[in-house]
């Protein structure tokens, strides 16, 4: 999955400047959100004119859809495509949790070789977009993970038959966290202050191990035993 658009193979100007227009917002973005974000540092970090998001998207809201849209349907697309392909080669008493989890992962740490800096914008985009309070961002980006979710929500559910919806949504919600936070971690490694507090070294693993050892831990997270209910407090007990 490649986290940067391709240098245009035309030489059409207004193409040119239209992805020159996504890549500054992508960045912009990702570091300040969109309402935190204005035209004049979008046009200028592309490079581009002032009247550029007006002719090529009309508001920056519609730049920001395209910015989201360009990014996730990618992913979430790839996420079912593998999940379709699972269940269609594997007879479901065969089916793993394991697999599962993978078909989720995968995509997301299969970005493009050299586009590490991009990735990072990526994830922090990622996070921005569950966190935008314009409406219209948020209506996107909720159709843009409603059929992942309710796939793979249903997929895990028929592996694990007893999982109370209120266990799926934190476990789901505890493995997202730790895609996002494993993969900037990674990101930046040399710079992570709790790799240099472990000794030995801990050794910068490469994106495979990396993606493995999340796949292990969403794993046997997703399969833990249910806690206990939390009971009330007894009021006869000062």
């Amino acid at each position: 999955m490649s986290q940067t658009s391709p240098a245009p193979t035309t030489h059409d100007p207004q193409l040119v400047t239209r992805v020159a227009l996504l890549d500054a917002a992508e960045r912009l973005f990702s570091q300040h959100g969109i309402e935190g974000t204005s035209v004049r540092e979008i046009v200028r970090e592309a490079g581009a004119n002032l009247g550029a998001i007006n002719y090529h998207f009309g508001t920056k809201e519609r730049l920001a859809l395209e910015v989201f849209a360009r990014r996730l349907e990618p992913v979430n697309r790839e996420r079912l495509a593998r999940l379709d392909a699972l269940e269609a080669s594997t007879e479901p008493a065969k089916l793993t949790l394991e697999q599962v989890l993978e078909a989720l992962i995968r995509p997301v740490m299969e970005f493009d070789e050299d586009g590490t800096k991009d990735c990072d914008d990526l994830m922090r985009l990622i996070s921005r977009s569950f966190q935008e309070p314009n409406p219209e961002v948020k209506k996107f980006v909720e159709q843009q993970f409603a059929e992942v979710i309710r796939r793979f929500d249903a997929a895990i559910l028929r592996l694990m038959p007893g999982l109370s919806s209120a266990d799926l949504f934190w476990r789901m919600s505890f493995l997202h966290g730790a895609l996002h936070h494993g993969l900037q971690t990674w990101l930046r490694f040399e710079q992570d202050p709790f790799a240099m507090l472990f000794t030995p070294a801990v050794e910068k693993p490469d994106r495979e191990e990396l993606t493995k050892r999340l796949i292990a831990f969403a794993t046997a997270g997703m399969a833990a035993s249910q806690p206990a209910a939390s009971q009330p407090p007894n009021p006869s007990i000062s």
